[in-house]
């Protein structure tokens, strides 16, 4: 079984290559916390994988908060693998306290978060996500064999950037505040659909941000119209779908 959350896709994506390649299943985390329920299907796994993103150095915290709920059974290996557009700092490491595991890797992929950052450029896009294609059917192989690897990129700064960087991040800059969108919103709802957690909600046809946000930036990337915006910050950063890569 291999339990994964995604915003954007590409954890999801990553999760597909790795279950098809190792014959395993895969389990939306996203859709537990809808549900509001926890797997049942993890008794007698052999093995467990987790597929998440890394916000800010770190796993999101409703990714942090379903790990420390679940109870997981007594399995022969258990791995994960971090998403992330360049380096993880202590990412990995800090949520292996919540999730122990034999074995761990990161997949650079094309970088969302288009408030503080511009998006990859298309060629690099196409380059990391090449790449990461090579790496995960690497990464299978591994797990296939269930070798006890870490292959993670912590980048420069590593522990400063998780321990000190992400709960600024956290307290000061995740926040639902900011979303709002332009004239040309069509009330299509894809947007609210888009939301791992559920924060959007249709009324009177324009999307209404609650207050769970996590700042994955699904809703402003996956808006057809690119109306979704993040204060002025996101204006002409254009947007990324992963469907234009694949």
């Amino acid at each position: 079984m291999i339990l994964y959350f995604t915003g954007t896709g590409n954890s999801r994506w990553v999760a597909e290559r790795l279950a098809e390649a190792t014959h395993d299943t895969i389990l939306s985390i996203a859709d537990c916390l809808k549900q509001k329920v926890m797997p049942e299907e993890l008794a007698g796994t052999e093995k467990i994988g987790l597929v998440f993103p890394v916000h800010s150095w770190y796993a999101p915290r409703v990714v942090v908060d379903f790990l420390s709920r679940l109870q997981l059974p007594r399995c022969r290996y258990r791995y994960a693998v971090c998403t992330c557009g360049d380096d993880v700092g202590k990412g990995m490491s800090r949520l292996a306290k919540h999730f122990p595991v034999d074995a761990a890797w990161s997949v650079a992929m094309p970088n969302t978060y288009v408030p503080m950052f511009n998006l990859d450029s298309e060629t690099l896009c196409r380059k990391k996500i090449e790449e990461a294609r090579r790496q995960v059917a690497s990464i299978a192989e591994e797990v296939l064999q269930q070798k006890k690897v870490w292959k993670v990129h912590e980048g420069g700064a590593a522990w400063l950037k998780t321990y000190a960087v992400n709960p600024l991040f956290v307290r000061f800059t995740i926040s639902s505040k900011g979303f709002h969108v332009d004239e040309g919103c069509i009330s299509c709802g894809i947007c609210a659909k888009s939301c791992p957690v559920g924060n959007i909600s249709m009324t009177d046809g324009r999307p209404v941000w609650r207050k769970q946000c996590i700042h994955c930036m699904a809703c402003v990337h996956a808006c057809p119209r690119e109306v979704i915006q993040y204060g002025k910050t996101t204006r002409n950063k254009g947007r990324y779908r992963l469907a234009d890569y694949l």
